[in-house]
């Protein structure tokens, strides 16, 4: 009989976090479930515990691979999943209510979408907080409702969603192989695809954030960011989504200008984020900020106008909407 859920969850070296968070899975009054455990190569003897809890319920099925990254192991376990909708969870994170699952899976059906979200909790050591990352508006719904994706044009939390595994498959949705920003992608094509989602504004997932520590950005990282807000970009104004142009813009500008600083020393990086510019389309970003005008220059490149690399890349570089503009800016 299929499954009504399949979760994914990549594994690498995440042990001290793997009974709390296949509980979390295992608890849920939906009990027609499978929870499929990818170990991404795991060194700290996560696929040994992960085996060990498979024995203790056929719901859980173990795999493993070399160390790839996330996304090629959900795109593993979107392989192997059987159920009618899929769930992302990250193995340091957790379901936050036993129902959250089956109120996704009741929304889907009953409102008759391929895609149904809810609400996230952020955990700070143990203490959950109803609060948020990135605006409350963004990662929380405050009531069950419909939403055409068009209406919205978000393109972070896709793991507080279950996606019609129908659907993945037959649109060839998968995570692009990027080790940063593979997520973001694969939202925003699904929820192309689907048109429409509906919500709950039960928490049915719950972040840890004090277990994450923040470290430098790797020049890999750096440019796979850069790539994937330049395929989300392209999606957008294609599209004509000014407002997921703008978040995106925000997110290459704001979220990434540290990133790009520490790998100034890069000539691929410096390369990548001239492309970046190069591609910003000003007329997307005045549809939603009419004061904006026909120059827009990343904040990692003013600061790093007077380096002798930036100034050829930019003279060398093809002339693009707003390059130009930046060129002359930067260049005199």
């Amino acid at each position: 009989m299929r499954p009504c859920i399949s979760v994914i969850c990549p594994v690498y070296n995440k042990r001290e976090f793997l009974r709390g968070c296949v509980e979390s899975c295992l608890s849920q009054t939906l009990e027609s479930i499978e929870l499929i455990m990818v170990d991404d190569g795991s060194t700290d003897g996560s696929l040994d515990e992960l085996r060990k809890l498979a024995k203790l319920d056929d719901r859980i099925c173990v795999t493993s691979q070399e160390n790839a990254g996330a996304a090629t192991a959900r795109n593993a376990g979107l392989k192997l999943a059987r159920g009618e909708y899929v769930f992302f969870l990250d193995p340091d994170d957790y379901i936050p209510e036993r129902t959250s699952l089956q109120r996704l899976y009741e929304s889907a059906r009953s409102n008759g979408v391929l895609i149904a979200g809810g609400s996230m909790v952020i955990d700070r050591g143990g203490r959950v907080d109803y609060d948020s990352l990135h605006g409350r508006d963004l990662d929380s719904f405050p009531n069950e409702s419909v939403i055409e994706y068009r209406d919205y044009q978000y393109d972070y939390d896709y793991t507080r969603y279950i996606y019609s595994l129908d659907m993945l498959r037959g649109e060839s949705i998968s995570f692009p192989p990027l080790r940063q920003f593979e997520d973001p992608v694969f939202f925003v094509r699904a929820m192309v695809a689907a048109g429409r989602f509906s919500t709950i504004p039960d928490p049915v997932y719950a972040y840890r954030v004090a277990y994450r520590m923040e470290g430098s950005w790797s020049e890999q990282m750096v440019l796979d960011r850069i790539e994937g807000c330049l395929t989300l970009l392209q999606i957008a104004e294609e599209l004509g989504y000014a407002v997921l142009y703008r978040h995106v813009v925000g997110q290459l500008d704001g979220e990434m200008r540290s990133a790009v600083l520490d790998n100034a020393g890069s000539d691929r990086v410096l390369a990548a984020v001239c492309r970046a510019n190069a591609a910003i389309n000003t007329a997307m970003l005045r549809a939603t900020d009419p004061s904006q005008g026909n120059c827009y220059v990343l904040g990692a490149l003013r600061r790093l106008a007077r380096h002798g690399n930036v100034r050829k890349m930019l003279r060398d570089s093809v002339v693009g909407r707003s390059v130009v503009y930046a060129k002359r800016r930067l260049l005199g």
